[in-house]
């Protein structure tokens, strides 16, 4: 919180924050413990904690984890409280500062509503004068704060100055809202010698490592540093190369209720079987292109080639199949479905050649490149103005979103006809907000809506898409954090919020037009 005089005079301000309870109880019956006290150091600290009573290692409620301490904390120039947050407000409205004093009277977080807070004195005169707060979940040693500032800085320069030349101040405003989102859901576990990075599916249910949450999110990896991209890929390999997953294509996810990441060794999941196994092998060749890491591909060469056998199998005619848009239902022989099938078999000619197998990578390139052709012929509408939604759906037409991986991996299996082609029919069917996923529908999910604006090479279709996006941001009616589903006429969110998919509206930035 900083203060600056706007009339030239010197001015006291009195600012004052509090926590409550809520922070760490999902459920306002749960009773709370806290305390407060001074850390000694370069700066003297004033510092809060809320905790669970009752803590369950591994548990969660309504998303909350049920173990942990949340840290509140600030320089000790404030005054600081432990007391009902009705009262100390109260009391800084009519003195500007608190007492100084602990009540350590543990309920209910709803019993009165149980507070920690800070109050503060500011002299505000020609630049800003400020006080540093804060929260933070207790995990891991925090930074210190000048470096971490340093370093945001810098990133924040970085992102603009590289958004700004992609897609003008409406792409700008698309990815400063969604970087945070797009980390939140993912943290770092291991050791120094094998980190992981393991991502929660927040919203749409608790699953772990869910590989096609990981898909739409993996553009900001890619974009920053595609080493994490490795850490969120591991887990999902060296569980299925350890044979702890019975079946030939590749698994959903590594568990149904995050952090419980214990997989499904007994085969039972939702079954994404060509979209999961396509999508590991476009990041796996993503990863290995982006850094030139021919061990990884050399060492998980067999699981791809397993994963790749299922989409020559399967990937041309899907038939009755979920894909990672698993609200709409199954789908027969979604188009877009299986152009990510192809691209898939692509990616894996892609890691043959870098691992010198040079008979599979032929084999695997030229089934890729038959396959497009019919694909082609069984996707195009009949109209030769759009794909359709499904081979078996005339005057129907979908998102193919899936051709970002074409364009990103430098597969080319697509011809530029299709690319054009699409491009001129999304700019026809247009909404407010954005463009629809599919036919009669309003609803889009902007992950896709910025692979589509990626893959594209039609500047006034990208910028419309970044314009409606950036649009939505400042209209939305519904207040929640970023979601990635909307009405593209209403611009209400249906479903879906705070997901670490936002992580896809960074793709653009990760092709070079």
């Amino acid at each position: 919180m900083s203060a600056r005089s706007v009339d030239q005079k010197t001015h006291e301000v009195q600012v004052y924050l509090d926590m409550s309870g809520e922070w760490v109880a999902a459920d306002a019956n749960q009773v709370v413990e806290w305390d407060v006290m001074e850390v000694k150091g370069k700066t003297n600290l004033i510092n809060g904690n809320f905790r669970l009573k009752d803590q369950k290692e591994f548990a969660e409620n309504r998303d909350l984890a049920q173990w942990g301490t949340m840290k509140f904390f600030t320089d000790s120039a404030a005054t600081h409280e432990a007391n009902p947050c009705k009262t100390m407000r109260q009391k800084f409205v009519k003195t500007g500062k608190l007492d100084n004093t602990v009540n350590k009277n543990y309920r209910k977080a709803s019993d009165n509503w149980p507070g920690i807070g800070f109050a503060r004195k500011l002299t505000a005169g020609n630049t800003h004068t400020a006080a540093n707060t804060v929260i933070m979940p207790q995990r891991v040693q925090s930074a210190g704060r000048e470096d971490a500032l340093r370093r945001a800085t810098a990133l924040d320069k970085h992102i603009v100055t590289d958004a700004q030349a992609v897609g003008g101040e409406s792409y700008v405003k698309v990815v400063s809202a969604a970087l945070r989102q797009a980390y939140g859901g993912i943290e770092m576990v291991g050791t120094v010698n094998k980190p992981w990075m393991m991502l929660k599916e927040i919203s749409s249910d608790g699953n772990c490592q869910t590989v096609d949450v990981i898909y739409p999110h993996f553009p900001v990896q890619l974009y920053f540093n595609p080493t994490l991209l490795k850490y969120l890929l591991d887990p999902l390999l060296d569980n299925q190369e350890k044979g702890f997953f019975p079946l030939k294509y590749c698994m959903h996810d590594l568990g149904s209720n995050y952090p419980k990441c214990i997989g499904h060794q007994d085969g039972h999941q939702e079954d994404m079987e060509v979209e999961e196994s396509a999508n590991m092998l476009i990041m796996m060749s993503a990863y290995v292109r982006a850094v030139n890491d021919t061990e990884f591909a050399k060492k998980h060469y067999k699981i791809a080639k397993q994963w790749t056998q299922y989409l020559v199998d399967h990937g041309l005619i899907t038939g009755n199949a979920l894909t990672t848009d698993d609200f709409l239902g199954k789908i027969v022989n979604s188009t877009n479905l299986s152009a990510k099938a192809i691209v898939g078999i692509g990616a894996m000619a892609q890691l043959a050649e870098v691992t010198g197998n040079e008979a599979d990578r032929q084999h695997y390139r030229q089934t890729a490149e038959k396959y497009v052709t019919e694909w082609i012929r069984l996707g195009e509408d009949p109209s030769n103005k759009h794909m359709k939604l499904s081979y078996n759906k005339a005057n129907t037409w979908f998102m193919i979103y899936n051709l970002y991986a074409d364009v990103l991996l430098n597969t080319k299996l697509v011809p530029e006809s299709i690319y054009k082609q699409q491009d001129e029919w999304y700019q026809q069917v247009m909404n407010v907000y954005g463009l629809p996923l599919e036919s009669g529908q309003p609803d889009t999910k902007y992950d896709w809506i910025m692979f589509t604006a990626a893959s594209s090479t039609n500047t006034k279709l990208r910028q419309s898409l970044f314009d409606r996006t950036a649009k939505w941001l400042r209209e939305t009616p519904t207040r929640v954090p970023f979601s990635d589903c909307v009405n593209t006429i209403t611009g209400a969110s249906p479903r879906f919020l705070n997901r670490p998919v936002i992580g896809g509206v960074f793709a653009p930035l990760t092709i070079k037009h």
